[in-house]
């Protein structure tokens, strides 16, 4: 397991908050290795009492790519099958834990990931369907299926296959942080896997939804590089329908009064068309 923080002290994560109450109650004794990944500007080393936990600090933000990049090949060395990938601030629960390990150890060898319906507030933000520029205003996939046709699941609390991951040489670090999630589910797919969505559901604050409160400029700009890279090299079938959005996003971002959000929407707009008019 891998628990990637940024800006936020172990001892403050909701995600390390919520697991060491766990593991206080049940052991779980399959989960073999817990990684704390701090990309924070400054080290701070916490005291674990379970000794399953390391701590690793790296100096800057170094995304999620390099972290979980750091930690699989440990991790398949050290005789895992899987690797579960946390973010900072989702709640762990106890039936989680027991649904995750329960479809672990039955799993045939097609299934790449294993992953959790997610919840920010009603809205479900995982799964959703990956053949679509609007997952969230078209059907949901639902839990309790194995699903071998394209959908998305979010990076937190997914179980990864570490015979997968070697298979395609981990993360694609052109991905640092967003649309990784998009890219290795896009992977799955590409070499005939599966993904298996549990009947549990947890809840996790997801930043793109909100522009007033959860996100910035500088992170926007990186969200919308990443999202025409995903589009423009790997899912190509919708890249066209995706130069289309984007210039509509940028209207719709107008009327709403998001005027510094449309200019970058507009610029990448105007970016992709000089790429595909060679300049």
């Amino acid at each position: 397991m891998v628990i990637v923080l940024y800006q936020v002290k172990a001892a403050d994560s909701l995600t390390v908050q919520s697991l060491q109450q766990i593991l206080a109650l049940e052991a779980f004794p399959e989960l073999r290795r817990i990684i704390v990944f701090d990309n924070s500007t400054v080290e701070d080393a916490p005291v674990f009492t379970d000794e399953r936990f390391f701590y690793h600090y790296v100096h800057g933000n170094q995304g999620l790519a390099k972290a979980y990049n750091f930690v699989w090949p440990q991790s398949l060395a050290a005789g895992c099958q899987w690797l579960i990938t946390l973010d900072q601030d989702t709640e762990l629960t106890v039936d989680y834990f027991k649904s995750i390990i329960s479809a672990s150890e039955v799993a045939n060898k097609t299934v790449g990931i294993i992953a959790p319906v997610i919840q920010d507030g009603v809205q479900q933000v995982s799964p959703v369907r990956n053949d679509t520029l609007r997952p969230l205003h078209t059907s949901l996939p639902k839990g309790g299926e194995v699903y071998s046709e394209k959908i998305m699941v979010i990076n937190s609390a997914a179980m990864i296959s570490l015979s997968f991951l070697e298979k395609i040489n981990g993360y694609n670090e052109d991905f640092s942080l967003d649309y990784l999630d998009h890219w290795l589910c896009w992977k799955v797919y590409q070499e005939k896997r599966q993904i298996k969505v549990l009947d549990e559901s947890l809840h996790h604050q997801l930043s793109v939804l909100d522009y007033k409160d959860r996100m910035n400029l500088t992170r926007y700009q990186q969200i919308l590089a990443a999202e025409s890279l995903f589009y423009r090299d790997y899912e190509t079938n919708l890249f066209a329908e995706y130069k289309r959005q984007l210039f509509l996003r940028s209207v719709k971002q107008i009327f709403k009064g998001f005027f510094p959000y449309a200019g970058r929407t507009l610029s990448q707009y105007k970016s992709i068309l000089g790429e595909r008019n060679g300049n």
